[in-house]
C-alpha cells in the first residue's frame, strides 16, 4: 500500500521547492533535518509542492512495533519507513489509530514536517 494523504484537499499544507535530488511521488524525503512528502516526482533541481502537514495513511510503518494514539511518529530515512523509535530518526507526526505490532502499513496520522 502506498502513502495516502487523508486530509481534504485546502487542509494539506505545501511548500514549493527544488531539492538538488530526485524526488519520487508520496515518498517521504529529509530536507534539512526535516520530513516533506513530494506530491508529484521531480527530477533533481526541478520544482514540485511538497506536503509539510496533513493527515495521511497508508505508509511503510516498521513492523514489531505498536502505535498508541497521541505516539510519536518518527522518519527512519535509512529504511524509509515511520516508526515510533526515536534514535536516529526524525520526529514528524502524531498518531490518530493504533496499530498493532505486526501491522506493516502506518494507520492515520498527523504527519508535520515541524513537530519539536
Amino acid at each position: 500500500m502506498a502513502l495516502q494523504i487523508r486530509s481534504p484537499g485546502n487542509q494539506i499544507k505545501t511548500t514549493r521547492f527544488a531539492h538538488s535530488a530526485l524526488v519520487t511521488r508520496k515518498v517521504p524525503v529529509l530536507i534539512s533535518s526535516r520530513v516533506y512528502v513530494p506530491l508529484e516526482s521531480a527530477a533533481a533541481n526541478e520544482a514540485t509542492d511538497l506536503v509539510y502537514e496533513a493527515e495521511v495513511s497508508g505508509g511503510v510503518k516498521a513492523t514489531g512495533e505498536a502505535w498508541t494514539i497521541g505516539g510519536a511518529v518518527y522518519w527512519d530515512n535509512t529504511n524509509t519507513r515511520f516508526t515510533t523509535t526515536s534514535a536516529s530518526n526524525t520526529l514528524c507526526g502524531r498518531a490518530l489509530e493504533a496499530a498493532l505490532a505486526g501491522d506493516t502499513v502506518t494507520p492515520r496520522f498527523q504527519f508535520n514536517a515541524f513537530t519539536a
